[in-house]
């Protein structure tokens, strides 16, 4: 973890927040798949070593805790009995379980056309909605994420996509714009440049994210993504701490 910092730092980040995956609580068994997410005895670890740097850099740059928790509908209060404990700084919601199997592994873009591709996007999109009103989440992450293999949204799950805009307007839950998206076979940045317009023509906040899952891709991206947002008419970002937020202009 101590390489993502100093990756930040010689990016010239002045704020790096972790995010690690949640430990699956919604399936079965103690560490369903450890492979893919952190096992609940790594919990305590991870929350102790970010705290570990943010002693250790405070003044180069600020470190944050933080965790992505996956939206899993009927087990909210699991969720929020494994958060409570933590003192984070943000929470980040995703929704990668889609109609029974995952939307985002290897492999699983072929669900878009044995399953169909409007009922994928119509189904991510409820559960998103659905996420935002549980107050569970400060940041909803990679926003479009079934189009991760390029099968962009069609036109019948509009409404849906719609839907969850609303839905995070509502909740004054924040949209995290990522550059993860240009590193996928999408080549292009969650949300994309229309659902973002969206997004801000809504009202909904944004912050700033590379979703890094290597030390290199820390801050990666980060120049792309802030003008995508003032493409989008976006002026302003969230800031967290201890999970209440404070809007500062992007250009500051």
């Amino acid at each position: 973890m101590r390489e993502y910092v100093l990756a930040a730092l010689g990016r010239g980040v002045t704020e790096i927040a972790f995010t690690d995956h949640v430990p699956l609580y919604f399936l079965p068994g103690d560490d369903p798949d450890p492979g893919l997410a952190m096992t609940r005895t790594e919990l305590p670890g991870y929350v102790a070593e970010v705290e570990v740097l943010r002693a250790e850099f405070a003044g180069q740059i600020d470190v944050l805790l933080g965790i992505e928790a996956d939206y899993a509908e009927g087990f909210e209060d699991d969720l929020r009995r494994l958060l409570e404990p933590y003192p984070w700084d943000l929470v980040l919601g995703s929704v990668h379980r889609v109609a029974g199997g995952w939307i985002d592994a290897p492999g699983s873009g072929k669900r878009h056309e044995t399953e169909g591709s409007a009922l994928l996007w119509t189904e991510y999109y409820r559960l998103v909605a659905t996420a935002c009103g549980t107050g569970l989440f400060d940041v909803m992450s990679h926003f479009d994420l079934p189009k991760k293999f390029g099968h962009h949204r069609p036109a019948e799950a509009q409404a849906a996509d719609e839907a969850s805009v609303e839905a995070a307007a509502k909740a004054g839950v924040a949209i995290e714009v990522s550059s993860a998206g240009l590193r996928k076979t999408v080549a292009e940045v969650y949300p994309g440049p229309a659902l973002l317009r969206k997004v801000v023509a809504a009202g909904v906040p944004v912050v700033f994210s590379s979703d890094s899952h290597a030390p290199a891709e820390a801050g990666w991206g980060l120049e792309k993504t802030l003008a995508l947002a003032r493409e989008a008419g976006a002026t302003h970002q969230l800031f967290f701490r201890r999970r209440a937020a404070t809007s500062h202009p992007i250009d500051a």
